[in-house]
């Protein structure tokens, strides 16, 4: 009876230190990782081409709202080889059960799965599979 005892309480405590340790963001410190206190500008390659194909270099802001999972924004984007202005266009984002939604007012919106945010460094892939990578440095 002592062994099922001990047992059952070995059980209850590896299961309790199971879920008081996983790790799992939440949808509000996703988006203050992506929009920082006062909005933060992103850099880098995020998979914009223009009418023609060209490859584009984006500069993102992201800004929450009233709280960290949501919020507003803006993409310029630049050519690769001269850094001449393409287009910009604003946006409103959210972040969902992990999943981050851009909805852009001139643009199809955005639905990106798989990703991931450090404190330098934004880099996932989009739903149809194209990977992004931007920096919170300029890096072109």
């Amino acid at each position: 009876m002592k062994t099922n005892l001990k047992f059952y309480w070995l059980l209850v405590l590896t299961t309790f230190m199971m879920v008081s340790f996983t790790s799992c963001e939440d949808d509000e410190e996703i988006g203050y990782d992506l929009s920082g206190v006062c909005g933060q500008t992103w850099y880098g390659d995020f998979g914009a081409s223009d009418i023609d194909g060209y490859p584009l270099y984006s500069e993102i802001m992201f800004v929450a709202g009233q709280s960290n999972s949501h919020g507003s924004g803006w993409e310029k984007t630049y050519y690769q080889d001269n850094l001449e202005p393409c287009y910009q266009d604003t946006f409103d984002w959210v972040v969902d059960n992990g999943i981050l939604y851009i909805y852009y007012r001139n643009q199809s919106p955005l639905v990106i799965h798989d990703f991931y945010v450090s404190h330098r460094t934004f880099k996932g892939y989009f739903e149809n599979g194209l990977e992004f990578y931007l920096y919170l440095d300029r890096r072109w």
